[in-house]
């Protein structure tokens, strides 16, 4: 497909589904190849490459990236074009958590705690991270200096209930098992991070995704935050006040298929 083909689908009027179509009109310019090929050539499982297709929600970076690669045309157009439909959609998700009321949920498929957190703005840098590599995702987000905390919170507090929102950003995060995502959110003002883990299989109904936190020195200590969430794509713990500038914080995770439980591997640490 040509780049202005690509684009035509852009502006007031671009969405996701016109997205998928175009998708898959390029898939079939390059000779339709089938999910099992586009997998073994992009890394990306069959289940995140239909929904791609099929336009049930926007695809990450990283998925997008893969197929426009593997269908042998250049993905940076194809990545403005995505990025800027997520722009659309962060700034409508935050609309509807501000009307929500607590007998209605702000998004489907996520508990409305984790729903409120993601539409502050803080899942854009984790979303937008993941383009095009697969392996560690790091910012410059956690300040070297040992600083007072500006804002006083407490280790246990919901981070979604707390002005830490208001500066904390995505200091690392990791690409883990089946295309998930394992994350530290981290607030300068606060000096206080939690974990986040997102999984991009839709397989979240039935199943469970649980996240953990805590300080490098005392993985099992009192300070640990743990969170499970049940029939959700997404969960997010507690905060965790940093002990001292020296203490790393390090979160891990995991999720359930068909009960099966998926770990995903060594900590991650900042």
């Amino acid at each position: 497909m040509a780049e202005s083909e690509h684009v035509e689908g852009e502006g007031s009027s671009d969405s996701i589904q016109q997205f998928a179509r175009d998708l898959g009109r390029l898939r079939l310019q390059a000779d339709n190849p089938t999910l099992a090929r586009l997998q073994a050539e992009t890394g990306i499982s069959r289940t995140v490459l239909s929904e791609a297709f099929n336009g049930a929600k926007l695809p990450t970076a990283r998925t997008v990236d893969g197929i426009v690669r593997a269908c042998g045309e250049d993905p940076g157009p194809w990545l403005d074009r995505r990025d800027a439909l997520a722009a659309i959609g962060a700034r409508r998700d935050t609309i509807d958590v501000e009307v929500a009321s607590p007998s209605r949920p702000a998004t489907a498929g996520m508990s409305r705690r984790a729903a409120v957190l993601l539409a502050t703005g803080t899942f854009l840098a984790g979303v937008a991270g993941s383009a095009i590599t697969t392996t560690l995702i790091v910012t410059n987000a956690l300040a070297a200096g040992p600083g007072a905390p500006q804002i006083s919170v407490a280790t246990g507090e919901d981070p979604a209930l707390t002005a830490c929102v208001e500066d904390a950003r995505v200091a690392t995060g990791d690409t883990r098992a089946d295309n998930s995502l394992l994350e530290i959110v981290w607030s300068d003002k606060c000096q206080a991070g939690w974990g986040r883990i997102t999984r991009y299989d839709g397989l979240g109904q039935g199943n469970t995704v649980t996240i953990a936190i805590y300080p490098e020195t005392a993985p099992n200590g009192p300070d640990r935050q743990e969170a499970t969430e049940h029939n959700v794509q997404g969960a997010y713990t507690t905060l965790v006040v940093r002990p001292s500038p020296d203490t790393l914080l390090c979160a891990e995770g995991s999720f359930t298929v068909d009960g099966k439980r998926i770990d995903l591997g060594d900590p991650l640490c900042i």
